[in-house]
């Protein structure tokens, strides 16, 4: 290795050890490096951490323990390697946004064929039950046949790029930043989009305000724009249908909810919609409908998500005053659709208050300040006040 690689590669790795060791030395040994640590903390804390984001960091090293010091001999080139467990929960999320929208589609309607054709309507919770077990087979049985004439295809491939980017504009950003953070978990679910979404974790700490706003926005901004492309491509496909138009399986794509840019939009491509008549989104409409549902979500100045995040960045105490205000929000909102209480015990449980960086008094920078900017922007555009009832 060159002098000037050997200097960059240990400035990279002791970006990593900075918080939890103090570096005493740095030694060259053939192709590694070799770093004398001593703890600034608890030992037994401190070590299992750095191993941990050391391999997230895709890292070959050794690490041993001596009585005053610890001495890490450390390959600097990084070998990236996504972790099993972050690849089969993507594998599941796949299937079950391809498979359950599909599912749940075709639910409603089967069970209402079901009560029609019964001579005495279930009266008992045990009676509802037993009609919901006898209509899965038949819906399972639609359902194979809705795949097999394309069904789900492009939703799962809308929705699934959307918080793929999304989560890689974090991903991303954090590693431009030497932030290490996971892989992507993707989370299945059995709800009308099949999934909960995606989180990354954090084994470091933000250095600085001006990398907590850019790990924070690059995301959401990322997301927004694909879902944006698949919305516009969605409505270009989506119709105005007078009430009687629409079966109970059309009513899982119909709009319930309209953020600004929603509205803007609709007008621009479908048109005002006539008395009596709604929108009856395709399925592409609807991933990218809710893309931008979720992007907003992310923006809420509470805690940690993105939005607290970003706002911590740009007005540090002022996150905490806007986080109140936005429980308060959501609290009130709740009574109108209960998704919203939903997130507000998130930030009771996880906290609103966003704690601070290892250096609040470095200034964001003017690149930092545009994203955050740009992200209060995409917040006012996308959210949408009451999206289901």
């Amino acid at each position: 290795m060159k002098n000037s690689e050997v200097d960059k590669n240990t400035a990279s790795v002791s970006a990593l050890l900075d918080d939890l060791f103090e570096v005493q030395a740095v030694y060259r040994q053939r192709e590694s490096l070799v770093f004398s640590l001593t703890c600034r903390f608890d030992r037994r804390r401190s070590v299992p951490l750095i191993k941990d984001r050391l391999k997230l960091a895709g890292y070959k090293f050794t690490l041993t323990e001596g009585e005053q010091a610890l001495f890490l001999t450390i390959d600097p080139k990084q070998h990236f390697r996504i972790p099993t467990t972050n690849v089969v929960l993507f594998v599941l999320t796949l299937f079950s946004v391809y498979f359950v929208p599909v599912f749940l589609r075709n639910l409603p309607p089967i069970m209402y064929r079901l009560v029609k054709q019964a001579a005495i309507p279930p009266q008992t919770f045990l009676e509802e039950m037993r009609l919901t077990l006898d209509a899965i087979p038949l819906t399972f049985h639609a359902t194979l046949h809705d795949l097999a004439h394309g069904a789900g295809i492009v939703f799962t491939l809308a929705l699934i790029s959307i918080l793929f980017v999304h989560e890689m504009g974090h991903f991303i950003a954090s590693r431009r930043r030497n932030i290490i953070t996971s892989w992507p978990y993707f989370i299945p679910a059995p709800n009308i989009i099949g999934t909960f979404g995606a989180v990354i974790t954090s084994k470091s700490p933000f250095w600085n305000r001006r990398d907590l706003i850019e790990v924070g926005a690059a995301g959401p901004i990322a997301g927004w724009v694909v879902a944006i492309g698949w919305l516009l491509w969605g409505l270009s496909q989506s119709a105005c249908l007078p009430l009687e138009a629409f079966t109970l399986k059309d009513m899982v794509f119909s709009l319930d909810g309209e953020s600004i840019i929603m509205r803007i939009a609709t007008l621009g491509l479908v048109g005002e919609a006539p008395q009596g008549s709604y929108y009856m989104l395709s399925e592409v409409a609807f991933a990218g409908w809710v893309g931008m549902l979720v992007t907003a979500i992310n923006l809420l100045p509470i805690g940690q998500l993105d939005g607290g995040h970003i706002l911590y960045g740009l007005g540090r105490r002022r996150q905490f005053f806007l986080a109140r205000i936005a429980m308060v929000a959501l609290i009130v909102l709740g009574f109108q659709s209960l998704m919203w209480w939903f997130f507000a015990a998130f930030g009771l449980f996880f906290g609103v208050k966003h704690p601070p960086t290892l250096d609040d008094s470095r200034q964001p920078g003017g690149v930092a300040m545009a994203m955050g900017i740009t992200s209060l922007v995409i917040l006012v555009l996308s959210f949408t006040p009451v999206p289901f009832h």
